[in-house]
């Protein structure tokens, strides 16, 4: 899977211009961790790194600086950022005010097309119950709300959303997730695509909003357990 979604980046850098072939290639090693949270670089590294012009790089780094996934340092370089507990619960609350009312127009426009491609990642998802699995259900996770996000048919709210739900992703590459965490998330996903497909939109609304108000509980819960050990 990690391989497939390598080769789908590859594709879709090659038709962007020089800026977005930087943003996009910087982005997908902070998201896979190959550029670790708090490791320190300079812009002429990450042209190292991409092969690709200072200017371009420059305007990448800024564009994911506004995501908050870097923190520029003037005139020394930047730093990968390591999301607190506090920047991870927020992210979570940012999600809870757009996400919910997003499953509820997906469920009244999804495409056939689109109710498969959810109705094959769960099925895939079933298989990674294992917290040394998580990345790769993370992955699937990622895909989950993108699709349940196109499927709204809202540009704005997908461009809102779509950074946020980028973020995400680090989740599953902290070990801060409880033990029957993926369990717990494959219910929860089965329950929104199961309003999804009945095209009922409050459904769809509740069971999205119970799925990241859980989320949010859990990691809290999982948070605070480990400073009491």
């Amino acid at each position: 899977m990690v391989a497939a979604r390598r080769a789908a980046i590859a594709r879709h850098v090659g038709r962007l211009t020089l800026a977005e072939q930087a943003y996009e290639l910087i982005k997908s090693r902070i998201l896979s961790l190959e550029l670790h949270p708090g490791q320190f670089l300079t812009e002429a590294a990450l042209c190292e790194l991409t092969e690709i012009g200072r200017m371009p790089v420059h305007q990448a780094t800024h564009r994911l600086q506004s995501e908050g996934l870097i923190e520029v340092i003037a005139r020394k370089g930047l730093i990968i950022r390591m999301d607190s507990l506090n920047d991870v619960l927020e992210l979570l609350e940012a999600r809870l005010a757009f996400e919910p009312n997003v499953a509820a127009l997906a469920a009244e426009r999804i495409s056939k097309e689109q109710c498969t491609q959810l109705e094959k990642l769960l099925r895939q998802s079933r298989e990674l119950v294992s917290q040394s699995q998580r990345q790769a259900f993370g992955l699937i996770d990622r895909a989950f709300h993108g699709i349940v996000t196109d499927a709204a048919g809202n540009k704005i709210l997908a461009d809102t959303l779509r950074p946020l739900q980028q973020r995400s992703e680090l989740f599953w590459r902290l070990r801060i997730m409880p033990e029957e965490g993926l369990e717990v998330t494959q219910r929860e996903h089965e329950a929104v695509l199961g309003a999804i497909l009945r095209h009922d939109a409050a459904g769809a609304r509740k069971a999205m909003q119970a799925h990241l108000v859980s989320l949010h509980n859990r990691i809290l819960k999982a948070a605070n357990h480990r400073r009491q050990a």
